[in-house]
């Protein structure tokens, strides 16, 4: 048996540092008699929570970190607090940090942080991973929730971009060799393994990549004619929504934006999955807003989920979206928004500023429509400003440049509430300055009566969503209207419904 290593002797220890974290100077006897000053970072424990969904998705909380100076994906996780177990902090730090709250649990256990430090880095793994609740940040914390597909969580992992690879990666290790887990951990144990088993079983690494990527990488200044013959045998024994999709991609690469926009729409109806369904979102908005309808990209973007990993990209193409709709402020304040997350510095000042960014003061030329049936008005309903309450306006929008009056009412209802208009009736042109609490404006309206079979139709007491916004149109008693005196806006609106309805006009 080999001779063991001695252990050293401990002479004293003085405070060296006293800051965020502490350090003292220990002095040791070494065992060939001479004596060494040794610093010791004293820093309490941590955990890191490897949270998964039920979707096979993984929870990252990105950060800005001090000594790397930059924005990093990391795994939530935090200090653990006095008199706390791991598994307590853990649950405790996933649900402050991101909102989400944990099911089953595995305590990974820890390991040391440095050969110098105190500090025990322990993690937990967590299996159906819900979001119950707004994230609660703790001073000087800020960053952004967001998930990735766990098949990315190793190559995220180990790309040298997080402060808790290591640790994580170790207790993915021995959940995935413990034997004898939780019931409800078997299923995330056994993805896992997996995730872990995933390389490749020989030096030819392409072996799985997809074959679309090398493609795409190589068709900058081939002619159309080569891509269609080299995609259709690509995609030969592909999935139909898959075709789609690829079909649709290559007639945007090649300009033709309105033969690859039905394309896209059925590849979302066939059912694309993963990053593929994101990307065709994003693309088939983009080929919208190229063909002349950012309300229809607005409609597709406004709702594009936040922990999306291409969350950044949609963003960006709301925000070309909302600048030919004619909205240069929420534009520059939807970019400011994405882009902020990532600065090095002044983040919150600019999230700040973006949120009090206004529209240019303007008269504005708009359509709008009076819809009335028995009684009723169709209205779209919007909240109050401060110390107000909520206000009804009739639904429509700007008129574009080159648009006639009647135009834009047509395209309104279609873009916003996707229906048709069967009847149309200038009613006048009135003039409307308001101030709602929230903005101001100046508007010039022209006010049509409209039949609309698809908005008749709607059922007294449900609610149609505006397609590319968040508020939603349903039936209003007038009479109720004028006895409340709820504002309904353009002015002078409420009374041409009342003699619509009465076939007075």
């Amino acid at each position: 048996m080999d001779d063991p290593v001695p252990a050293w002797t401990l002479l004293g220890s003085s405070p060296a540092f006293d800051g965020y974290v502490r350090v003292r100077r220990d002095r040791y006897l070494l065992p060939d008699g001479n004596e060494s000053d040794w610093d010791v970072v004293e820093v309490g424990d941590t955990v890191t929570v490897v949270a998964v969904t039920p979707d096979d998705t993984v929870v990252l909380f990105d950060q800005y970190r001090v000594g790397p100076q930059r924005v990093l994906g990391e795994l939530p996780g935090g200090l653990i607090d006095p008199g706390e177990d791991a598994v307590a902090a853990g649950e405790r730090e996933l649900l402050e940090e991101t909102g989400y709250r944990a099911g089953a649990v595995f305590d990974a256990g820890g390991e040391w942080a440095a050969a110098n430090a105190r500090r025990r880095r322990h993690v937990v793994i967590a299996a159906d991973c819900l979001r119950v609740a707004a994230p609660e940040w703790g001073e000087h914390e800020t960053g952004r929730v967001r998930t990735i597909a766990a098949s990315d969580l190793i190559d995220h992992l180990t790309a040298g971009e997080t402060s808790d690879g290591g640790p994580a990666l170790r207790g993915l290790i021995r959940f995935a060799a413990s034997r004898g887990v939780d019931p409800a951990l078997r299923g995330l144990q056994s993805r896992v393994r997996e995730l872990l088993a995933t390389f490749p079983a020989d030096d030819d690494t392409t072996a799985d990549a997809d074959p679309f990527d090398a493609f795409w990488d190589a068709a900058d200044g081939k002619n159309a004619a080569g891509l269609w013959a080299e995609l259709d045998q690509l995609a030969a024994d592909s999935a139909e929504a898959v075709r789609s999709y690829e079909r649709a991609s290559l007639h945007d690469f090649l300009g033709e934006e309105a033969k690859a926009i039905p394309l896209y729409r059925s590849a979302l109806d066939e059912g694309l999955a993963g990053r593929r369904r994101s990307a065709c979102i994003i693309q088939l908005a983009s080929s919208l807003r190229n063909v002349g309808d950012p309300s229809g990209a607005l409609a597709l973007l406004h709702r594009f989920p936040d922990t999306d990993p291409l969350v950044d990209a949609a963003r960006a193409f709301e925000a070309l979206a909302l600048f030919t709709d004619q909205k240069p402020a929420p534009a520059l304040r939807t970019a400011l928004q994405a882009l902020a997350p990532h600065l090095p510095a002044y983040r919150r000042s600019v999230e700040a500023y973006a949120a009090e960014l206004t529209s240019p003061r303007r008269i504005r030329v708009i359509s709008v429509a009076v819809i009335v049936a028995d009684g009723y008005v169709l209205a779209e309903e919007y909240p109050g400003g401060p110390g107000a309450g909520r206000f009804l306006r009739a639904p429509g929008g700007g008129v574009e440049f080159g648009e006639t009056a009647a135009a834009a009412m047509r395209r309104e209802l279609r873009e916003e509430l996707a229906a048709g208009i069967d009847e149309l009736t200038l009613l006048t042109v009135s003039e409307n300055i308001f101030d709602d609490g929230r903005k101001s404006g100046h508007e010039i309206a022209h006010v049509f009566a409209v039949r609309s079979a698809t908005l008749e139709a709607l059922p007294l007491g449900e609610r149609l969503p505006v397609l590319d916004g968040d508020t939603s149109v349903g039936w209003y008693r007038i009479d109720d209207l004028r006895r409340d005196a709820t504002p309904f806006y353009p002015a002078g609106v409420l009374d041409l419904a009342a003699a619509v309805d009465a076939d007075a006009v």
